[in-house]
């Protein structure tokens, strides 16, 4: 496990005020006195979630935990999971619209099974057996995995490589989020951008179930964020946040954005 406290993964801020109302297990949850993050004090670290920690694996186990726990609530979410794509393009008409064409770049990519017409995928995946799938599914097309840490293996691609970069579910993952974010600004194309869906901490959900939401995963979701904490990590990171889903946001239980780069 890692140190009992780390820093604030976003303003780099130290003493974090205690949060017990999210504690479970020997898991402790604070939140920065400076800008307002909640995260994880003690994540489990990287090695970790290579094996024993890995979403593939996590997944069915928070699956079954909440079944149990809330059976007539979770049977009625996964009998209409079709609500979610009411009035939602299918992803690869979303990326050609916000990316255009060129090289796509998904950070936290799993075995990275679809294929989206007009562009050269690569993959970034911190599950060893996830990362093989990927690059058996990536190589054929021109495009590769690198298998290791977001903040680690973003460094090994040049700058501008990018037209898009796919931060979808990851960024409430990783420990390091904003190194994360620099090299992603880094390597973007000038005029490029990033796709970021992220847990909204700030939900009617999360006020109504509290340590029940939804959107709680211990011990792989390491920080959770409200529009405003997002945002301000967006600009100490070099990209300004455009929402796409802001009619719905109230009661939305995730947030989605587009992070574009400022002009320097």
């Amino acid at each position: 496990m890692a140190p009992a406290t780390r820093p604030c993964p976003n303003c780099a801020a130290e003493d974090p005020a205690d949060y017990p109302d999210l504690h479970r297990d020997d898991w402790r949850m604070g939140q920065c006195r400076n800008c307002d993050l909640v995260y994880l004090l003690n994540p489990p670290g990287y090695e970790a979630l290579v094996e024993d920690f890995a979403w593939e694996k996590t997944w069915v186990f928070e699956k079954a935990a909440r079944l149990e726990a809330r059976p007539l609530m979770q049977r009625a979410d996964l009998a209409t999971r079709w609500r979610h794509k009411i009035g939602r393009k299918p992803d690869a008409v979303r990326y050609a619209e916000w990316f255009g064409s060129g090289n796509l770049l998904n950070v936290g990519c799993a075995g990275a099974s679809a294929q989206f017409p007009g562009f050269t995928q690569y993959g970034i995946e911190i599950s060893a057996e996830l990362a093989e799938l990927a690059n058996t599914n990536l190589a054929p097309h021109g495009g590769y995995c690198i298998h290791g840490p977001g903040a680690q293996a973003i460094r090994e691609f040049p700058d501008a490589m990018f037209d898009g970069i796919i931060l979808r579910s990851y960024l409430e993952h990783e420990e390091h989020p904003r190194p994360v974010l620099e090299q992603a600004a880094r390597i973007l194309k000038p005029g490029g951008r990033a796709y970021v869906r992220v847990p909204n901490f700030g939900s009617l959900g999360k006020r109504i179930f509290g340590r029940n939401w939804v959107g709680l995963r211990y011990p792989d979701h390491v920080q959770y964020f409200t529009l405003a904490t997002l945002r301000d990590l967006a600009e100490r990171t070099g990209f300004t946040v455009r929402l796409l889903n802001p009619l719905r946001l109230p009661m939305d239980d995730n947030i989605n954005a587009l992070f574009e780069r400022r002009a320097t």
